[in-house]
């Protein structure tokens, strides 16, 4: 840039300098002028012009430098700013990288998510399908009691229908008869006497209503369930006043005489106990009957409501009575589902533990009652909820029968994943108990829980805790936090 100067400029810069730098004295260059030849002088101006040029390209020189210099440095510090930028660069795509592996890594773990909840997903189906074919079975099954029910309500209808024919037969015979021995007195002096005997004898044959064929079997539940009450609730009188107890001893005997007594009355009762357990679901209704000393007749039925009572203590007791003595599945579903509601308050707790309950429930906790498993299963649970009746429920528990039957149970080769699991929480609240360990040994209920826990998926992980709390309690493991946690 600097050497594409004019010449005339660089020269008119530095053109003065020179010449005054060599000028001479006027009077001595004119001298040595006037003394050299004209040749010798051109020569000496075009040196002169040559040392002028010199002068000012040493100046473009030097000024053209001074902007290499100048340019050097600005390179310098461009270098420099793309150096930067280049190592920005590289840490942006250092980051990027690590971003995308990342996202990678969150993306496999969203498709690892995805592909659980559609496995669960599957299964809840599963689980609805087998409930709905469940219920379309309960539903059949209950279509048909209905079918029976009813052709049994025709039958009845019949049967009351040709009993009332028989009636009307023996009432004809019975006039007939009257007729025949009025006309065999005649004439005699007891002829009114024996006519108003007769009239007599012929009110109650003929106007009494009738009393149910099981009726034996409404007096004997009636005495049975005042005994139950009788007892109990003495016993919790006796209780809550604290006496020595040989008073309300000789009380409990004279009422056990005095039951004994009513019983040996009924020593030709032909129903068994289903027939008293389905009595007491049912309830019981009688109809009056006539009242021979005052010719009256009292046409209103009376019912006593044992399962259906809004009586908490009396209907607790029933429904015990009925899963006790009761066969059919539907009676004993609906026992299960009032015991499961009854056992959410406190004071059915309560009666749980007085009544002595475990074994009856207990009667009915094997695979082979599959429809009533999971009830059964739920009315324990209930009493497994934190409240002051459980650890006399799980003392209670914790016997040889229990052990037993929850041994048999674990060995059923196809046992539902619900039912595990809740049968695994009453097991984990009983191995806290240390005196369990030798039952838990003694029906290898261990044994079985550690193969459980082998092969059980990781995925139940509700099922593996309970396991691993258990089979810790018994000292079998080492629990971790998760474990200890969870099961707090």
């Amino acid at each position: 840039m600097t050497s594409s100067r004019p010449w005339t400029e660089c020269c008119s810069d530095a053109g003065d300098s020179p010449l005054k730098s060599v000028s001479y004295p006027k009077s001595k260059a004119s001298d040595k002028r006037s003394l050299l030849p004209h040749q010798i002088n051109q020569i000496y101006d075009e040196l002169f012009q040559i040392h002028l040029k010199l002068q000012c390209e040493t100046a473009a020189q030097q000024k053209f430098a001074e902007e290499l210099q100048k340019r050097e440095r600005f390179l310098l510090e461009r270098e420099q700013l793309l150096f930067r930028r280049e190592n920005a660069l590289s840490k942006i795509k250092g980051v990027e990288e690590e971003v995308l592996t990342r996202f990678q890594i969150i993306k496999e773990q969203h498709d690892a998510e995805v592909e659980h909840l559609t496995e669960v997903l599957k299964e809840k189906n599963k689980e609805a399908k087998r409930l709905r074919s469940s219920f379309d079975a309960l539903k059949e099954l209950n279509d048909t009691l209905k079918k029976q029910l009813n052709e049994a309500s025709e039958e009845n209808r019949k049967i009351d229908i040709q009993a009332k024919r028989v009636q009307a037969r023996l009432d004809n015979l019975q006039r007939k008869y009257e007729f025949i021995t009025i006309q065999r007195l005649k004439g005699s002096s007891h002829a009114v006497h024996e006519m108003k005997s007769l009239k007599q004898e012929k009110a109650p044959v003929s106007k009494t209503y009738k009393v149910p064929l099981n009726g034996q079997v409404y007096e004997l539940l009636t005495v049975f369930m005042d005994w139950i009450s009788d007892h109990h609730l003495s016993k919790v009188k006796h209780e809550e006043s604290g006496m020595d107890g040989k008073k309300p001893q000789l009380k409990f005997a004279s009422q056990r005489n005095d039951i004994q007594e009513k019983c040996v009355k009924h020593s030709t009762m032909t129903s068994t106990l289903r027939r008293l357990g389905e009595d007491i679901f049912k309830g019981v209704v009688t109809k009056g009957i006539q009242d021979s000393s005052q010719h009256s007749v009292e046409n209103k039925p009376k019912t006593a409501a044992f399962f259906k009572s809004s009586n908490l203590p009396l209907r607790f007791l029933s429904t015990l009575i009925v899963l006790k003595t009761v066969t059919q599945a539907d009676y004993l579903a609906q026992a299960f589902d009032s015991l499961c509601l009854d056992l959410k308050t406190e004071e059915g707790k309560t009666l749980f533990l007085e009544y002595q309950a475990v074994p009856v429930i207990l009667s009915h906790l094997r695979i082979s009652s599959k429809g009533l498993l999971s009830n059964v299963i739920d009315s324990l649970l209930q009493m497994t909820v934190e409240s002051k009746s459980l650890q006399p429920f799980l003392e209670a528990c914790s016997n040889s029968s229990f052990f037993r039957t929850c041994s048999v149970l674990l060995r059923a080769p196809k046992l539902d994943l619900q039912i595990l699991e809740k049968l695994s929480i009453i097991l984990q609240k009983l191995s806290k108990i240390k005196s369990n360990k030798k039952l838990f040994e003694l029906f290898t209920i261990h044994l079985m829980l550690q193969e459980i826990q082998r092969t059980t998926n990781p995925e139940h992980a509700f099922l593996c805790i309970n396991l691993n709390s258990t089979l810790f309690n018994l000292g079998l493991t080492k629990c971790n936090s998760l474990v200890s946690s969870a099961s707090h």
